[in-house]
C-alpha cells in the first residue's frame, strides 16, 4: 500500500485552508487516495480541525497540532480521541487571543470581584505587577520563561518566599481561568514547585498585656467601651477581625449558649461555625445584652452609621491608639486569636474541638504545628507532672572500670 500523500490544488479551493498569519494547511490523503476528513498538515506536522463556539457564540475553526503524530492512520485516530474528549469538555476559542492585560482586567471584574475585599485588593497588586512585564503579550504567548524571570526579580528585589509564592498563585488564577475557556492548551506554571518558606514563631501576648489595653480604653476613644468589648470577645471566642464584627444579635443562641461565626458567609472558608460559650464569653454576652444598642442588630454597630444600622468597620485605630497610651510594643488583634487557641491547647482541649470553634477544616493539624506555643510556667508546670519510670538507685548496676 502506498504511503500517505498530501495534496494542495488550485482547483478546489476547499483542499487548502489558511491560519490567521496566512500559512497553509494541506489536506491528508492515505494510502488509498482516500481523503482523511478533519486531518490536516502543515510543515511536515499533522493537525486537527475542530469547530469551536468562540466566547461571542460565534462557531470558528481552530486547528491543534498532533504531537507525536507521523501517519495519517495515526492521526485519524487521535482526532476520534480529541472528538470524544471535545464531547465532554466543549472547547471555546476565539479569532483574536486577547493579551494577558487585556484578559486580566476582565478576570478581575468578573472573578476577582466575588472575592474578600482584602484578598482582591492583593491580586490586584500582583496583576499589575504581571501586566507590566507580559501583558502585551497573548494569553497562548506566556511561557514558563516568563514566570521563571518573574520569580527571579522578585527574589532579587528581597521579596520574601511566600510572598513571591503568592505573586505566582495570582497568575495561575488568570491562566487557569483562560485554560477553562479554552484561550489556551497547557498551563505554563505546570508543575512550578513553590518556594520553600519558613513559619516564623510567634509570641504568645501575656494576659496582663490585654489587661493593660483594656484599662485604657475608656479613657484613650470615644468608643472605648464598645472596643474593650470586641477585643474581650475576640479573646474568648478566638475569631478573626473582620468575621467578628459582622456577628449580629441573632446569631447569639442564649439557651444553647453558642455564637455563631460567619452567618453571612464572610469567613475565610465561607462556612459558619458555632464557639460554645466558656465562663468568660457567656458572661460577657450577657453584659453587652443588659446595654445594647436598641437601635442595632449588631454586637459593634459603627459609631458613625447614623440612620443606617451597620456594623463597625474596624477598630485598629482604638487599638493603636490604647498600645500607646498603654506603653506598650506592638498588638494585633490576631494575637487575639493566638492567645484563644494557645489558652485552649493549656487547658487540655482536644485539638479537633478547637479546630471547629476557630474554624480550621484539617482536624487540628495546623493548631499542633503552629498554634501549640506554650507559655513557660505551663510547661515547667506540666514538667513537674511528668513522672517517668525509671530503676531505683539500688537497682542500677555499677559500669566496670575501664582497664
Amino acid at each position: 500500500m502506498k504511503g500517505d500523500e498530501t495534496r494542495r490544488t488550485t482547483e478546489n479551493p476547499d483542499s487548502t485552508r489558511r491560519n490567521a498569519s496566512g500559512a497553509a494547511y494541506e489536506q491528508v490523503f492515505d494510502g488509498r487516495k482516500q481523503r482523511v476528513r478533519g486531518v490536516w498538515k502543515r510543515g511536515g506536522v499533522f493537525y486537527a480541525r475542530f469547530t469551536a463556539t468562540d466566547l461571542a457564540g460565534r462557531k470558528r475553526d481552530t486547528f491543534r497540532a498532533l504531537d507525536g503524530v507521523t501517519s495519517a492512520a495515526a492521526a485519524k485516530a487521535e482526532l476520534a480521541k480529541l472528538k470524544t474528549d471535545a464531547a465532554a469538555h466543549p472547547v471555546q476559542v476565539s479569532g483574536r487571543i486577547p493579551t494577558f492585560a487585556d484578559y486580566a482586567e476582565r478576570y478581575h471584574k468578573e472573578v476577582s470581584s466575588t472575592k474578600r475585599l482584602a484578598t482582591k485588593r492583593k491580586e490586584r497588586t500582583h496583576l499589575d505587577w504581571w501586566k507590566e512585564r507580559v501583558g502585551a503579550l497573548p494569553l497562548n504567548r506566556v511561557a514558563r520563561v516568563h514566570v521563571n524571570s518573574g520569580i527571579a526579580e522578585l527574589t532579587k528585589a528581597g521579596r520574601n518566599p511566600r510572598t513571591v509564592n503568592l505573586y505566582v498563585i495570582s497568575l495561575r488564577c488568570v491562566l487557569k481561568r483562560a485554560l477553562e475557556e479554552g484561550w489556551i492548551q497547557t498551563m505554563p506554571t505546570a508543575g512550578l514547585r513553590p518556594l520553600r518558606t519558613t513559619q516564623k514563631a510567634r509570641s504568645l501576648v501575656e494576659p496582663e498585656t490585654f489587661q493593660k489595653i483594656l484599662t485604657v480604653a475608656p479613657t484613650v476613644t470615644r468608643n472605648g467601651v464598645e472596643f474593650a468589648d470586641y477585643l474581650r470577645f475576640l479573646l474568648y471566642t478566638g475569631a478573626r477581625e473582620k468575621e467578628a464584627l459582622r456577628v449580629a444579635w441573632e446569631d447569639v443562641d442564649f439557651d444553647n449558649e453558642q455564637v455563631e461565626i460567619g452567618a453571612d458567609g464572610g469567613t475565610k472558608n465561607h462556612e459558619a461555625r458555632h464557639v460554645d460559650f466558656n465562663e468568660r464569653l457567656g458572661a460577657l454576652l450577657a453584659e453587652m445584652k443588659e446595654r445594647r444598642a436598641p437601635d442595632s442588630r449588631w454586637l459593634f454597630p459603627s459609631p458613625k452609621r447614623g440612620e443606617k444600622d451597620i456594623p463597625a468597620r474596624s477598630l485598629r485605630q482604638a487599638l493603636h491608639l490604647c498600645c500607646a497610651a498603654a506603653e506598650i510594643g506592638r498588638v494585633g488583634f490576631h494575637d487575639t486569636r493566638h492567645r484563644f487557641i494557645s489558652e485552649c491547647v493549656m487547658a487540655g482541649v482536644d485539638y479537633l474541638t478547637i479546630a471547629r470553634w476557630v474554624g480550621h477544616r484539617d482536624g487540628g493539624i495546623l493548631i499542633g504545628k503552629v498554634y501549640g506555643h506554650l507559655s513557660s510556667a505551663h510547661r515547667k508546670t506540666m514538667a513537674a507532672r511528668l513522672k517517668l519510670s525509671s530503676p531505683t538507685e539500688s537497682n542500677i548496676i555499677p559500669m566496670p572500670a575501664a582497664h
